[in-house]
């Protein structure tokens, strides 16, 4: 059985070889891809029915949307294909490299390009390949003026998981071409929706970066289950002001899973936890900032107090498990708990306190046992 086979010439439909690896140059000579060009590979391709692996390189000067869209189908008897756009050099940049794998998992098909200040790589399926590349030519197409990195997966119900690594802006830049796609008819169809959404960024740049990044979400997925915002430091000239817009998040009404880190305190008040956990009916997982890193926090800096530990045990959902809070401990009696009825499906209460009172301390927790009897009580 041959593995590698040569053919010059026209491609005749006569041709069946046995052949189980295919490699097709396409190199800067064939500056005008043609489609009939293109549907002769597909029929030349569909002609190995004992191809097994394939590899398409193509030359960067050939490489347009246009191209995108007319690559060759992949068989069904193939178990690995690459695509892969670079200048054909030896240890060459590339600009996209797409791979197919039937063992790989759990995902089959990955995406993976350098855009303009952008680093995108895409996890799916083979039937996912075509909403990939939709997803990559409108991104192309957007300018991001810092170096960002966005990572998408793509689950077999069609649930698009995102983390991006840049600012909040880079965040909205992100996400609202990729739920454009999604609204597309030919994907409509599909159902492509977005399930998590997480975003690393090291610092706001303005007050209204978030507030504007989540209204964005918001209206682009409704639906989301998943959020996460990391902020790994405080910018110079940040105030509190940002903190407001927090209590946006109450607009997802499917949250499962809410968790947000910043080197400060979050600025909540008692009733804006209890706004939030009324609106996640859902909501297994909340973490609101408990291990806020930064030094010297004061107690005027932590507007919770425990009464917001009592909220969360009467408003909180059945189905929550884990709740992370940054609590003052000093502002509140512990006592007038005794008509709250205890919330038995928590497992994991994370808690700082704030408080210069190690018998204080103590009394908090004991309360905590009390309202949330069957979880694990972890002070951080």
């Amino acid at each position: 059985m041959n593995e590698f086979s040569v053919f010059e010439g026209d491609f005749s439909p006569e041709v069946n070889p046995v052949v189980t690896t295919l490699i097709i140059l396409l190199g800067p000579a064939l500056n005008l891809i043609s489609s009939s060009i293109l549907s002769n590979l597909s029929q030349l391709i569909a002609r190995f029915t004992f191809l097994v692996n394939i590899e398409i390189r193509i030359h960067e000067s050939v490489w347009s949307r246009r191209l995108v869209g007319r690559l060759p189908i992949i068989p069904p008897s193939v178990n690995r294909a690459i695509v892969l756009v670079s200048n054909l050099l030896f240890d060459g940049p590339e600009r996209v490299r797409v791979t197919y794998d039937t063992n790989a998992s759990p995902f089959t098909t990955s995406l993976a390009t350098a855009l303009c200040g952008l680093h995108l790589t895409m996890k799916g399926h083979n039937s996912d390949l075509s909403f990939m590349f939709a997803v990559h030519n409108v991104l192309a197409a957007v300018d991001f003026p810092e170096r960002c990195k966005a990572e998408i997966e793509i689950s077999h119900k069609r649930s698009i998981y995102l983390r991006v690594s840049g600012s909040m802006r880079d965040a909205r830049n992100v996400i609202r071409p990729i739920m454009v796609v999604a609204h597309i008819p030919e994907y409509a169809r599909r159902q492509y929706f977005l399930k998590s959404f997480i975003v690393d960024a090291s610092k706001l740049h303005h007050q209204d970066e978030f507030r504007h990044c989540m209204l964005s979400v918001l209206s682009e997925a409704p639906r989301l289950q998943v959020l996460g915002i990391n902020i790994g430091t405080v910018n110079a000239s940040e105030t509190y002001k940002w903190m407001d817009s927090v209590r946006v998040l109450g607009g997802f009404r499917e949250l499962v899973h809410v968790k947000i880190t910043h080197p400060r305190p979050l600025n909540l008040s008692d009733a804006d936890v209890a706004y939030l956990l009324r609106s996640w009916r859902h909501a297994e997982h909340v973490s609101l900032n408990p291990r806020a890193s930064g030094s010297l926090i004061a107690r005027s800096q932590v507007l919770l107090t425990i009464n917001a530990l009592k909220v969360a045990a009467y408003q909180a959902p059945p189905s929550l498990r884990h709740l992370g809070l940054f609590v003052n401990a000093d502002e509140v009696s512990v006592r007038g708990f005794r008509d709250i009825p205890p919330h038995y499906s928590a497992e994991k209460i994370e808690l700082r306190l704030v408080t210069a009172s190690a018998h204080r301390a103590r009394a908090v927790t004991r309360l905590v046992e009390a309202l949330f009897p069957s979880a694990r009580v972890l002070e951080v």
